[in-house]
């Protein structure tokens, strides 16, 4: 199969520069303007197969899937971790290519080698991940790479121009000079929308675009999506928020082990029966059921006027103080960058505070180092998994018995014990349903949800007395999330105590008994799930009183 050429029709821009270099919005507006056969589905997948090497043979990600997107709908793609969500539209954006199988775009048959071939044939991928730099404008981080020219100079009258006219469907003020590192996050998401656009994309590509956003800037990131559609523009979803699969899509489908299992109307979509066929069994989105409280509250851990910087040296939490008790989950909620991910930092003791002190079951901790906090039972689920919570190198047995190789059975005197550790693992992966061929795989090689169930699994089994879990089920799906939320409820069974930091509202609400906020950098607010919401969360997160 050879790629179609995208008819540029030779144009020239009036300085001779070629239209497709200097206005690469124009593909846009040509596809509101109707020059596509909108009769024929937008994008058509025939009988993709896509599989990867194993130990002991081929590991199927995508078997045989057909899937049909019609042109100007947005369809919801949804599954349980190794579904082959992601790898679907991998293969459709060129970044793996498939097995076996057909690509339509607007009915006519495309192989791509590279997401360069997708996005020439107006296709565009937003990433969970913002690929953007931060000194940069909004309107210089759009047009980064695809820079308008006049003359063989830079064209900022072009480029205010084509981008301020993108900008205005999407709610983007595109003329501000601040660093888009100073923009609400909501807009930095826009903004990965507005630069696929302005590169002529009529298909989008949504990978868990709310993963990070307060319910305000949801509601305005679909208010966007909307006017996208009403304009034409075809959208794929990738998400594990089946509420907003129901408030925004026309239709859904759903994966299940590299495999379509059912397509959904608009009409026909219902949370619990989504839920029911992602993981064939009963689901319900009520609070996480609490286990008998022993009725002692004593402070496992103490927090009192903590203060410390972030990493280009700003003062980022400011006098925080705060307790947790036995037996509760405590959240912080608040919005990315607001302090949360350097609080927890200082706790362990990965980051210095510049004031303040912290008390363990009432013995001070401040000055210890982060392996004796550890070992007087301070637990960590880190934020970026790879970065903190894995080595990707090692494989997934060795990652999985990190903190547990000094411990029985695992370790007896000097001896290591592999055949135990792997016992461990296989434990691991059967109870959190970890989808990896073997304990000996690299964990490189596991999806983002699966690594996820490897470290909280590990976490867990170690047994603190205070766990600080940072967004503990990012990426993980509706299953896994269950299982890792009745896990963390569970431990606090025996008193140990969970401090939980989530930028997921609903995650929140489920599993805390008490909710503080923060805001730049400060606690601003102490509200209880029986008598909040997120609406209200939301304002408080932004700053606004409730």
């Amino acid at each position: 199969m050879v790629a179609r050429q995208r008819g540029t029709g030779g144009g020239r821009c009036r300085d001779g520069d070629s239209r497709r270099r200097c206005c690469p919005a124009d593909r846009y507006s040509n596809t509101l303007n109707g020059s596509l056969d909108l009769r024929a589905p937008a994008l058509e997948l025939r009988e993709v197969t896509k599989t990867f090497s194993g130990y002991s043979g081929p590991v199927y990600a995508n078997r045989a899937v057909s899937l049909s997107v019609k042109s100007g709908e947005i369809h919801a793609i949804v599954g349980e971790n190794g579904a082959g969500k992601s790898t679907l539209m991998n293969v459709v954006f060129g970044l793996v290519p498939a097995d076996s199988g057909t690509v339509l775009v607007d009915g006519q048959e495309v192989s791509f080698h590279s997401p360069s071939d997708a996005i020439e044939h107006g296709i565009g991928m937003i990433h969970q991940h913002f690929t953007q730099v931060p000194s940069f404008s909004v309107a210089d981080n759009v047009v980064l790479g695809a820079e308008p020219t006049r003359h063989g100079l830079l064209d900022n009258e072009a480029i205010t121009r084509q981008v301020s006219a993108l900008g205005e469907t999407l709610g983007i003020d595109t003329t501000a000079s601040v660093p888009i590192s100073q923009t609400p996050v909501g807009v930095q998401q826009r903004v990965e929308i507005l630069k696929a656009l302005y590169r002529g994309a009529r298909i989008l590509i949504l990978d868990e675009p709310t993963a990070v956003l307060t319910p305000q800037e949801t509601d305005a990131l679909f208010d966007a999506l909307r006017a996208l559609r009403a304009n034409g523009t075809t959208m794929v979803m990738i998400t594990h928020k089946l509420p907003e699969v129901k408030a925004l899509a026309d239709r859904v489908t759903v994966m299940r082990d590299g495999e379509v299992v059912a397509t959904f109307e608009h009409d026909e979509i219902d949370v619990a029966a989504l839920a029911n066929a992602m993981t064939g069994r009963d689901w319900s989105p009520d609070r996480i059921p609490r286990p008998p409280s022993s009725g002692v509250h004593t402070t496992v851990l103490a927090v009192e006027e903590l203060e410390c910087a972030n990493d280009r040296g700003s003062k980022t939490v400011r006098s925080v103080s705060f307790d947790v008790h036995a037996g509760e989950v405590l959240a912080i909620a608040g919005i990315a960058n607001n302090g949360q991910t350097e609080l927890a930092e200082a706790i362990l003791g990965t980051r210095l505070m510049s004031a303040g002190h912290i008390y363990l079951a009432g013995e001070e901790i401040t000055s210890l180092s982060v392996k004796e906090r550890r070992r007087r039972g301070v637990g960590y689920i880190p934020a970026d998994r790879y970065r903190d919570g894995s080595a990707r190198e090692a494989n997934i047995r060795e990652n999985a018995t990190l903190g547990l190789h000094t411990r029985k059975p695992i370790s007896r005197g000097w001896w290591f014990h592999i055949t135990e550790s792997r016992r461990w693992a296989n434990q691991l992966f059967s109870e959190y349903s970890v989808r990896a061929e073997h304990t000996d795989a690299p964990m490189a090689s596991l999806s983002g949800g699966n690594a996820q169930k490897v470290i909280v699994g590990r976490e867990l089994a170690i047994g603190s007395r205070i766990l600080i879990a940072e967004q503990p089920s990012r990426g993980a799906d509706i299953g896994a999330a269950e299982t890792i939320y009745e896990r963390l409820v569970n431990m606090t069974a025996n008193g140990s105590a969970v401090l939980l930091i989530s930028l997921d509202l609903s995650e929140v609400l489920r599993l805390a008994d008490r909710i503080l906020v923060m805001y730049e950098g400060r606690i601003v607010a102490e509200r209880w799930p029986e008598t909040t919401d997120q609406r209200e969360l939301g304002r408080l997160m932004t700053g606004l009183s409730a």
